[in-house]
């Protein structure tokens, strides 16, 4: 859903308020705010973003709560600072497991519907990862995940077993990505859209001015703009792409195009 002024003035208004709560010496937090709020947010903090802190549970994390940290915290370093902040991030980044019977495939598309089926805000829930052995991890505080244990039993029409979830160190979310090779004739916008995307030139053009294409999470319009290397492209309705490798050129002229495709 793409946010209007009027979100991106919310969003920043309620920001400030829990700035001026740390200032008073309280640690607080935003709910789960997704990449482009983060985004948003950073921008319109400036110089205050040295009072925050960014956790969304583990470090790939794609959504993430935003924390505001008072000054005697903010002054601190390494197993101090963490150590203070270890009850906050406890009560609000708790890692919930729901498992299915194992007799039916679930996606994270009927784990979120069965969530909000529950009548929990979206905004109160992290990320939800789909491990490859079926179970799912998300992400919320202390308060939604007792309310999962006990309210959470079916996920589409699929009995599910809810507790804490224990997670490795190296936990990264189990995202699994296809792997993608083309040639483009440049590395504009429209061009990586169109071969990701397997569509021809005009309609890819067209996406943009449907503002269906985002660029590292910002709304992207203007179609000619270079893609660079690193870059996440969203295009609503096709996909999510890590744009991997867009310098080398064939002996043609042409650009190689290598990108990984979220599944």
């Amino acid at each position: 859903m793409l946010m209007t002024e009027k979100d991106e003035l919310t969003l920043l208004a309620r920001a400030r308020d829990l700035l001026a709560r740390a200032e008073r010496g309280e640690v607080c937090h935003t709910p789960f705010l997704t990449p482009r709020e983060q985004k948003l947010l950073a921008r319109g903090l400036g110089a205050a973003n040295a009072c925050t802190l960014q956790d969304g549970g583990y470090p790939a994390a794609e959504r993430k709560r935003v924390f505001f940290l008072p000054e005697y915290i903010t002054c601190l370093e390494g197993e101090l600072r963490d150590g203070l902040l270890a009850e906050p991030r406890a009560e609000a980044l708790c890692a919930v497991s729901v498992k299915g019977s194992g007799y039916r495939a679930l996606s994270h598309r009927d784990y979120l519907g069965a969530v909000l089926n529950l009548g929990i805000e979206r905004d109160a829930i992290g990320d939800i990862c789909v491990l490859p052995t079926g179970e799912a991890v998300l992400f919320c505080d202390r308060v939604i995940a007792d309310f999962l244990f006990e309210n959470l039993t079916r996920v589409a029409r699929d009995a599910v077993t809810v507790a804490p979830a224990v997670l490795p160190p190296d936990f990264d979310g189990g995202r699994t990505f296809a792997p993608m090779s083309d040639t483009v004739a440049s590395p504009r916008a429209d061009a990586v859209v169109a071969a990701l995307c397997n569509l021809a030139r005009e309609r890819a053009q067209a996406l943009f001015a449907q503002g269906a294409v985002e660029l590292d999470y910002e709304p992207l319009e203007k179609y000619d703009r270079e893609v660079p290397e690193g870059a996440t492209l969203t295009v609503r309705g096709h996909g999510k792409f890590i744009v991997r490798a867009l310098s080398d050129k064939t002996k043609k002229g042409r650009f190689r195009l290598l990108a990984d495709r979220y599944l």
